[in-house]
Protein backbone atom coordinates (compact mmCIF):
# COMPACT_ATOMS: atom_id res chain seq x y z
CA UNK A 1 0.00 0.00 0.00
CA UNK A 2 1.43 3.39 -0.96
CA UNK A 3 1.97 6.03 1.68
CA UNK A 4 -1.16 8.10 1.91
CA UNK A 5 -1.10 11.87 1.69
CA UNK A 6 -2.63 13.86 4.50
CA UNK A 7 -6.29 12.89 4.55
CA UNK A 8 -9.43 14.78 5.05
CA UNK A 9 -11.61 12.48 7.14
CA UNK A 10 -15.29 13.32 7.21
CA UNK A 11 -16.96 11.27 9.93
CA UNK A 12 -20.54 10.20 9.89
CA UNK A 13 -22.88 13.00 10.88
CA UNK A 14 -26.48 11.96 10.51
CA UNK A 15 -27.91 15.44 10.29
CA UNK A 16 -25.49 16.48 7.54
CA UNK A 17 -26.07 13.35 5.47
CA UNK A 18 -29.84 13.73 5.93
CA UNK A 19 -29.66 17.33 4.80
CA UNK A 20 -27.57 16.35 1.78
CA UNK A 21 -30.00 13.59 0.83
CA UNK A 22 -32.93 15.99 1.01
CA UNK A 23 -31.16 18.55 -1.15
CA UNK A 24 -30.31 15.91 -3.75
CA UNK A 25 -33.77 14.41 -3.96
CA UNK A 26 -35.66 17.70 -3.75
CA UNK A 27 -33.92 19.42 -6.63
CA UNK A 28 -33.35 18.55 -10.27
CA UNK A 29 -29.65 18.80 -11.05
CA UNK A 30 -28.92 19.77 -14.63
CA UNK A 31 -25.78 17.86 -15.45
CA UNK A 32 -25.54 19.29 -18.95
CA UNK A 33 -23.86 22.48 -17.67
CA UNK A 34 -20.37 22.22 -16.19
CA UNK A 35 -17.95 24.86 -15.02
CA UNK A 36 -14.93 25.09 -17.30
CA UNK A 37 -11.46 26.33 -16.42
CA UNK A 38 -8.08 27.16 -17.88
CA UNK A 39 -4.54 27.18 -16.58
CA UNK A 40 -2.91 30.57 -15.95
CA UNK A 41 -0.64 31.96 -18.62
CA UNK A 42 2.86 30.55 -18.34
CA UNK A 43 1.87 27.41 -16.46
CA UNK A 44 2.47 24.27 -18.51
CA UNK A 45 -0.16 21.59 -18.54
CA UNK A 46 0.56 19.13 -15.72
CA UNK A 47 1.24 15.51 -16.61
CA UNK A 48 -1.45 12.87 -16.30
CA UNK A 49 -2.14 11.73 -12.71
CA UNK A 50 -0.39 14.65 -11.05
CA UNK A 51 -1.33 16.87 -8.11
CA UNK A 52 -2.89 20.20 -9.03
CA UNK A 53 -4.00 22.90 -6.63
CA UNK A 54 -7.54 23.85 -7.71
CA UNK A 55 -6.86 27.44 -6.68
CA UNK A 56 -4.57 27.95 -9.68
CA UNK A 57 -7.38 27.29 -12.16
CA UNK A 58 -9.15 30.22 -13.76
CA UNK A 59 -12.87 29.78 -14.34
CA UNK A 60 -13.85 30.83 -17.85
CA UNK A 61 -17.56 30.06 -17.89
CA UNK A 62 -19.95 27.17 -18.31
CA UNK A 63 -20.56 24.77 -21.17
CA UNK A 64 -22.65 21.71 -21.80
CA UNK A 65 -20.98 18.40 -21.16
CA UNK A 66 -20.64 17.50 -24.85
CA UNK A 67 -18.80 20.76 -25.58
CA UNK A 68 -16.58 20.27 -22.54
CA UNK A 69 -15.39 16.93 -23.89
CA UNK A 70 -15.28 17.77 -27.60
CA UNK A 71 -13.26 20.94 -26.89
CA UNK A 72 -11.05 19.17 -24.30
CA UNK A 73 -11.83 21.75 -21.63
CA UNK A 74 -10.73 21.43 -18.02
CA UNK A 75 -13.55 20.60 -15.62
CA UNK A 76 -13.90 19.13 -12.14
CA UNK A 77 -15.19 15.75 -11.02
CA UNK A 78 -14.96 12.94 -8.51
CA UNK A 79 -14.10 9.26 -8.35
CA UNK A 80 -15.47 7.30 -5.42
CA UNK A 81 -14.28 3.92 -4.16
CA UNK A 82 -17.17 2.39 -2.18
CA UNK A 83 -16.67 -0.36 0.40
CA UNK A 84 -19.17 -2.16 2.60
CA UNK A 85 -18.85 -2.99 6.31
CA UNK A 86 -16.77 -6.08 5.48
CA UNK A 87 -14.32 -4.07 3.36
CA UNK A 88 -15.57 -5.41 0.02
CA UNK A 89 -15.20 -3.05 -2.93
CA UNK A 90 -18.12 -2.15 -5.16
CA UNK A 91 -17.54 -2.32 -8.91
CA UNK A 92 -20.11 -1.15 -11.44
CA UNK A 93 -20.32 -2.09 -15.11
CA UNK A 94 -20.88 0.57 -17.73
CA UNK A 95 -23.84 0.07 -20.04
CA UNK A 96 -23.33 -1.33 -23.55
CA UNK A 97 -24.84 1.77 -25.14
CA UNK A 98 -22.20 4.14 -23.74
CA UNK A 99 -19.71 5.51 -26.26
CA UNK A 100 -16.71 5.46 -23.92
CA UNK A 101 -15.70 2.10 -22.42
CA UNK A 102 -18.98 0.25 -23.01
CA UNK A 103 -19.35 -2.86 -20.81
CA UNK A 104 -16.17 -2.01 -18.87
CA UNK A 105 -16.02 -2.17 -15.09
CA UNK A 106 -15.08 0.70 -12.82
CA UNK A 107 -16.02 2.73 -9.77
CA UNK A 108 -18.52 5.51 -9.15
CA UNK A 109 -17.69 8.74 -10.96
CA UNK A 110 -19.40 12.10 -11.26
CA UNK A 111 -18.90 15.56 -12.78
CA UNK A 112 -19.02 18.58 -10.50
CA UNK A 113 -21.72 21.10 -11.29
CA UNK A 114 -21.14 24.86 -10.90
CA UNK A 115 -21.00 26.08 -7.28
CA UNK A 116 -20.97 22.49 -5.96
CA UNK A 117 -18.49 21.53 -3.24
CA UNK A 118 -16.32 18.44 -3.95
CA UNK A 119 -17.86 16.41 -1.12
CA UNK A 120 -21.34 17.20 -2.48
CA UNK A 121 -20.29 15.81 -5.86
CA UNK A 122 -19.16 12.57 -4.23
CA UNK A 123 -22.43 12.16 -2.35
CA UNK A 124 -24.50 13.00 -5.42
CA UNK A 125 -22.54 10.46 -7.47
CA UNK A 126 -23.37 7.76 -4.94
CA UNK A 127 -27.01 8.82 -4.87
CA UNK A 128 -27.47 8.97 -8.64
CA UNK A 129 -25.57 5.81 -9.59
CA UNK A 130 -26.47 3.61 -6.60
CA UNK A 131 -29.68 5.07 -5.15
CA UNK A 132 -30.70 7.64 -2.56
CA UNK A 133 -30.87 5.06 0.23
CA UNK A 134 -27.10 4.62 0.27
CA UNK A 135 -26.59 8.16 1.56
CA UNK A 136 -28.01 7.04 4.89
CA UNK A 137 -25.55 4.14 5.00
CA UNK A 138 -22.36 6.19 4.65
CA UNK A 139 -20.17 5.75 7.72
CA UNK A 140 -17.30 7.94 6.55
CA UNK A 141 -15.82 9.56 3.47
CA UNK A 142 -12.14 10.31 3.16
CA UNK A 143 -10.20 12.11 0.48
CA UNK A 144 -7.34 9.83 -0.66
CA UNK A 145 -5.06 12.59 -1.93
CA UNK A 146 -4.00 15.86 -0.33
CA UNK A 147 -4.81 17.71 -3.55
CA UNK A 148 -7.05 16.67 -6.45
CA UNK A 149 -5.53 14.83 -9.40
CA UNK A 150 -5.17 16.21 -12.91
CA UNK A 151 -6.25 13.44 -15.27
CA UNK A 152 -6.11 13.51 -19.08
CA UNK A 153 -7.68 10.79 -21.22
CA UNK A 154 -7.65 10.80 -25.01
CA UNK A 155 -10.45 8.46 -26.05
CA UNK A 156 -10.10 9.22 -29.76
CA UNK A 157 -13.61 10.60 -30.13
CA UNK A 158 -13.06 13.04 -27.23
CA UNK A 159 -10.44 14.26 -24.77
CA UNK A 160 -11.22 14.35 -21.07
CA UNK A 161 -9.30 16.87 -18.94
CA UNK A 162 -10.61 16.57 -15.40
CA UNK A 163 -9.38 17.79 -12.05
CA UNK A 164 -10.51 14.82 -9.98
CA UNK A 165 -11.11 14.42 -6.28
CA UNK A 166 -10.49 10.80 -5.24
CA UNK A 167 -12.73 9.58 -2.42
CA UNK A 168 -13.21 6.45 -0.34
CA UNK A 169 -16.74 6.05 1.02
CA UNK A 170 -17.16 3.43 3.73
CA UNK A 171 -20.65 2.06 4.31
CA UNK A 172 -21.91 0.91 7.68
CA UNK A 173 -23.66 -2.25 6.46
CA UNK A 174 -22.70 -5.45 4.69
CA UNK A 175 -23.58 -5.43 1.01
CA UNK A 176 -26.23 -8.14 1.52
CA UNK A 177 -28.14 -5.65 3.68
CA UNK A 178 -27.91 -2.70 1.27
CA UNK A 179 -30.62 -1.58 -1.12
CA UNK A 180 -29.10 -0.44 -4.42
CA UNK A 181 -31.08 1.28 -7.17
CA UNK A 182 -28.69 1.37 -10.12
CA UNK A 183 -28.68 4.20 -12.64
CA UNK A 184 -29.86 3.40 -16.18
CA UNK A 185 -26.27 3.66 -17.44
CA UNK A 186 -25.09 1.01 -14.96
CA UNK A 187 -25.49 -2.48 -16.43
CA UNK A 188 -24.41 -4.54 -13.43
CA UNK A 189 -22.48 -4.50 -10.16
CA UNK A 190 -20.43 -6.80 -7.97
CA UNK A 191 -18.47 -6.77 -4.72
CA UNK A 192 -14.82 -7.89 -4.54
CA UNK A 193 -12.41 -8.34 -1.66
CA UNK A 194 -9.20 -6.31 -1.80
CA UNK A 195 -7.00 -9.21 -2.93
CA UNK A 196 -9.27 -10.21 -5.82
CA UNK A 197 -9.69 -6.58 -6.88
CA UNK A 198 -5.90 -6.14 -6.96
CA UNK A 199 -5.39 -9.37 -8.91
CA UNK A 200 -7.90 -8.36 -11.57
CA UNK A 201 -6.40 -4.88 -11.89
CA UNK A 202 -2.93 -6.37 -12.37
CA UNK A 203 -4.22 -8.85 -14.95
CA UNK A 204 -5.80 -5.99 -16.87
CA UNK A 205 -2.63 -3.90 -16.75
CA UNK A 206 -0.53 -6.88 -17.92
CA UNK A 207 -2.87 -7.44 -20.84
CA UNK A 208 -4.02 -10.90 -19.79
CA UNK A 209 -7.57 -9.89 -18.99
CA UNK A 210 -9.51 -6.90 -20.33
CA UNK A 211 -12.08 -5.84 -17.79
CA UNK A 212 -11.55 -2.26 -16.64
CA UNK A 213 -11.76 1.01 -18.51
CA UNK A 214 -8.80 2.67 -16.75
CA UNK A 215 -6.95 -0.03 -14.75
CA UNK A 216 -3.64 1.83 -14.31
CA UNK A 217 -5.31 4.87 -12.80
CA UNK A 218 -7.63 2.79 -10.64
CA UNK A 219 -4.72 0.78 -9.25
CA UNK A 220 -2.73 3.88 -8.35
CA UNK A 221 -5.48 5.27 -6.15
CA UNK A 222 -6.66 1.86 -4.97
CA UNK A 223 -3.18 1.40 -3.50
CA UNK A 224 -3.79 4.41 -1.25
CA UNK A 225 -6.64 2.72 0.62
CA UNK A 226 -5.83 1.06 3.97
Amino acid sequence: ILAIHARLLITNNLSRFTQTKKSITAETVLLEDLGVFKLPSGLQEPPHMSDLDPNVLIEVGRKDIDAVHSEALIHIGAWIFVTDADGLFLLIQRGPELVTCPNAWGIVGEHTTPDEEPIETAKRGISEELGDDLLDEIKSIQNLTETPQYLVFDWGHRVDRQLTYIWHAQLGKRHEDLHLVLDDEVANHKWLDMETFMEQLNEDINGTHEMFCIPIEMKRYFDMID
